[in-house]
């Protein structure tokens, strides 16, 4: 009985050690599955050439695999001295169906941020992005609202002095989405956009005595219009404000500056239009300045 047991439990160790690791054409597997493609590889030893490594599939004891190498370094590792590139279907599912991760071929190469689909940043896109970049020499803002018909030139305390007369300095794409003359520019198509300005007063607009029921400020905003034509208050989407303060005895030669970046998803043909609003006088005096020189004043916008 004793020599019956000891010869079971043989068997049963030699049945774990030939199923632990499963060579397919090759009695020599280098991990828990070995395909040899070619039969090519050696019948013992560990030392494997390029060639023959090119045509093996190996899966690791960690769950990795490699196809064309016995050192998968990820998950799944291609990379070999043959023809290593993966090939990628098509998918009629949605992203959310497909969840964030997944990758697929549809005239390029995509992938599923769980909500849509989205071009490698490898890949070309269909579009160019649209950047613009833009300066501005000159005092010529809309007040209250750029949906006014007069364009004065000098800007005015405590009010909305909506910035246009720009000097467009790059866009690409199209050209076309943003307008030096009115300062607007219009989404081409769906997507996230990054707009940044910044703005410095001429010092001789700051001429405040101490007044703590009105702190000195100036504040850089974003507009946001829907896709109609109007750029009415009824007709903002969002705001977003980016305020500078500065002591309530400034005055005499200090520059008053701000600047604005904010992100914002923009559907095609709304609108987007900065403007500043500012506190830097008590006597309301008219026809302020921009510090025209230097480069102070300039506007960039991104689409991401």
């Amino acid at each position: 009985m004793m020599i019956k047991n000891i010869f079971l439990m043989i068997v049963l160790l030699s049945f774990n050690h030939v199923f632990s690791q499963m060579g397919i054409n090759t009695p020599n597997p280098r991990g828990i599955l070995h395909v040899d493609g070619q039969k090519d590889n050696p019948v013992t030893g560990t030392l494997f050439t390029p060639i023959q490594q090119s045509n093996d599939i190996l899966v690791t004891n960690t769950g990795s695999v490699g196809a064309g190498t016995h050192s998968p370094a990820v998950k799944v590792d291609v990379r070999n001295s043959g023809n290593g590139a993966i090939g990628f279907g098509t998918s009629a599912l949605t992203a959310a169906a497909a969840d964030e991760g997944a990758i697929r071929y549809n005239n390029r190469v995509e992938y599923s941020n769980g909500n849509e689909w989205l071009p490698l940043l490898t890949a070309q896109p269909v579009t160019n992005k649209v950047i613009v970049i833009a300066s501005k020499t000159n005092n010529n803002v809309k007040l209250i609202t750029p949906a006014a018909a007069t364009t004065t030139t000098g800007l005015q305390n405590r009010q909305s002095n909506y910035l246009v007369g720009w000097t467009k300095t790059f866009e690409s794409n199209s050209g076309t989405s943003f307008n030096a003359t009115t300062g607007v520019f219009t989404a081409p198509r769906n997507g996230v956009y990054i707009a940044s300005f910044t703005t410095d007063m001429s010092s001789l607009a700051i001429n405040y005595t101490v007044d703590p029921l009105n702190p000195i400020q100036i504040e850089a905003i974003w507009q946001l219009y829907d896709n109609t034509i109007g750029l009415t208050p009824a007709n903002i989407v969002n705001t977003v404000k980016c305020v500078n303060t500065m002591s309530s005895n400034s005055i005499g030669n200090i520059d008053a500056g701000s600047n604005c970046t904010a992100s914002f998803y923009m559907t095609a043909g709304q609108r987007l239009m900065p403007y500043i609003w500012f506190n830097l006088n008590n006597s309301d005096l008219p026809n302020l300045s921009l510090n025209n020189t230097g480069g102070y004043n300039n506007l960039t916008i991104a689409e991401q």
